[in-house]
């Protein structure tokens, strides 16, 4: 018979197998922040997203790709603990044109599972005469946010939305060539930040991210995250944000409620549209849980995302030409 193996050899084995397991992912130890001090926080210069030609928004988000990870941290399971994220967001020195929108990510877990959540980064202040860019020996300052996760593995990526449009559920942008009902190409709908006249609108510029991480933390701050539902176009006419597949039929736009989101406003412009959002309770056959009047010309209140509520739905109140948009956006709180 093979020789019993003692509790103690066992114990030392298994973190032997830890370490090595940590060694194999390019780990110096078993702590989150036993890496190097170059790990444990970085700074990573973002491009925005280029489309093709004739092509105004994407449905599609950047990959993450190594380029946008900028922390990677892994400790043994049993070392898992509390941990304090900063993501900061500026503009980078001599590139003329706008910048963002910027989203975080962090992938947090422990053992072999991780989730994530999104969340906005804003960019810092800086001085332009235009907006467009950043003055002569002028140095952009960082703004950001702030999260904090349990976590035995962390991730934390970067991820530049210029060219993005959140889809609805169905895969399509509202008004767009493949939705139910297409909106005239000089309407839109455009990205939040992209050239739709290459003589004016300068590219979006790159921007700089830091990322940081330490131990623990006690927060009071808030997190966003906001979905661009529609950009219309300066020269196009206002649009009623629902769909008509037949007549006397009134059909909104479906979207997915972002992962940890407890609230949200809308924002529209005009502000005297008057609209409707509904949320929906997925697990009861969709019913709506809630919906909200929005009045033309009143700021939108905050709503509170409740219980199963994982839909959400938006419309103009009305055909009338008052209730017409040009821009349309939700913002939602993310919290723990």
């Amino acid at each position: 018979m093979p020789p019993t193996m003692s509790a103690k050899a066992k114990m030392m084995l298994q973190q032997q197998q830890e370490l090595e397991s940590a060694l194999r992912a390019g780990k110096t130890g078993v702590n989150l922040l036993d890496d190097a001090e170059n790990n444990v926080g970085n700074s990573t210069v973002f491009q925005p997203q280029v489309l093709p030609p004739g092509l105004f928004y994407t449905t599609i988000p950047q990959s993450l790709t190594n380029n946008a990870r900028v922390l990677n941290l892994t400790a043994s399971s049993r070392k898992g603990q509390s941990m304090t994220i900063v993501m900061t967001a500026s503009k980078t020195p001599g590139n003329l044109g706008r910048t963002g929108p910027f989203t975080g990510i962090v992938e947090f877990g422990n053992g072999t599972q991780t989730t994530r959540v999104e969340f906005d980064v804003p960019f810092g202040p800086f001085t332009s005469a235009t907006l467009l860019g950043d003055a002569d020996q002028d140095q952009p300052q960082d703004s950001g946010a702030i999260i904090q996760v349990p976590a035995g593995a962390l991730r934390v990526y970067g991820r530049y939305d210029n060219a993005f449009l959140t889809p609805e559920v169905g895969g399509w942008a509202f008004g767009g060539a493949d939705s139910p009902v297409p909106l005239p190409p000089i309407n839109g709908p455009f990205a939040p930040n992209i050239p739709r006249v290459a003589a004016l609108t300068p590219t979006p510029a790159p921007l700089n991210s830091k990322a940081f991480a330490a131990y623990f933390g006690r927060l009071h701050t808030r997190l966003y995250k906001t979905q661009y539902l529609y950009v219309g176009a300066n020269t196009g006419a206002a649009v009623t944000f629902y769909y008509v597949p037949t007549p006397g039929a009134v059909v909104p736009a479906y979207y997915c409620v972002p992962p940890f989101a407890k609230s949200v406003r809308i924002v529209r412009e005009p502000q005297t549209a008057a609209m409707v959002v509904s949320l929906l309770d997925t697990s009861a056959a969709f019913l709506p849980a809630e919906e909200y009047d929005i009045p033309g010309g009143s700021l939108s209140p905050v709503i509170p995302i409740e219980g199963n509520e994982s839909i959400i739905s938006v419309r103009s109140a009305s055909g009338a030409p008052a209730d017409a948009v040009y821009f349309v956006k939700l913002v939602y709180e993310i919290a723990f």
